[in-house]
């Protein structure tokens, strides 16, 4: 009897333990699907290569819309056309610039990526001389100051030419700058994040497309393999 009392003791005590296990094994199993699940995505999002998402800036939402989404523009196609005034009131078209290859580079003046990439794009102005046309067209309604004043009372600041002047002086930036206030060549060119970069052949064919900063090693590659094939 001593024995069966014994027993049924240590069943009871027993149940409590399996009570409390019980409560606890779903949630931590929840616990660890989300983790399976979510971290490889955080991760993947930080992305650690330093692509896109680490070297350039998104187009603010208030600039998105129906017309910045026209049909697929990419290698092989023809650039579109552009007629834009740069710093010193001076017109530059793409028409302008055909018989040579063709850097344009589409920037904001508020974005730090672009003001990054203004010094390496005067480096390979200054490399390449006459052999290129390098331009770069703004593609922002935001001026230099977009971000600092945010409140509904105060509205983002619009960009005019003096931003682009700015931009120039504070940069040291040789190459033309134009400026697209109605950020038409913005839209024909499908512009979603600064600095994107399209490398054209002498004939004005989309040859590369850069989202984001890069070294001026790979400026240097494109250049090279567009001027070899000539």
């Amino acid at each position: 009897m001593a024995r069966a009392k014994g027993k049924r003791r240590n069943t009871q005590s027993r149940r409590p333990v399996a009570r409390a296990w019980r409560k606890w094994i779903i949630p931590a199993v929840i616990a660890l699907f989300v983790i399976v699940l979510v971290v490889p995505t955080v991760l993947t999002g930080l992305n650690p290569l330093g692509g896109p998402s680490e070297s350039s800036s998104p187009l603010p939402t208030e600039d998105m819309g129906k017309s910045q989404q026209p049909e697929s523009l990419g290698v092989g196609a023809a650039a579109p056309g552009f007629s834009l005034e740069n710093t010193e009131g001076e017109t530059i078209s793409l028409e302008s610039l055909k018989g040579k290859p063709v850097v344009i580079a589409f920037f904001a003046p508020w974005c730090p990526h672009c003001q990054d990439e203004a010094p390496r794009l005067t480096q390979i102005h200054a490399e390449y001389g006459d052999r290129v046309h390098i331009v770069s067209i703004s593609a922002t309604p935001y001026g230099k100051d977009y971000g600092k004043t945010q409140s509904r009372i105060a509205p983002h600041p619009r960009i005019t030419i003096d931003d682009l002047k700015w931009f120039k002086e504070e940069f040291g930036v040789t190459y033309p700058l134009l400026f697209d206030p109605s950020i038409e060549v913005g839209t024909a060119y499908q512009i979603s994040s600064f600095p994107t970069t399209f490398f054209l052949d002498a004939d004005h064919r989309i040859v590369e497309i850069f989202v984001g900063g890069r070294p001026v090693a790979e400026f240097q590659q494109a250049l090279d393999r567009i001027l070899s094939g000539q």
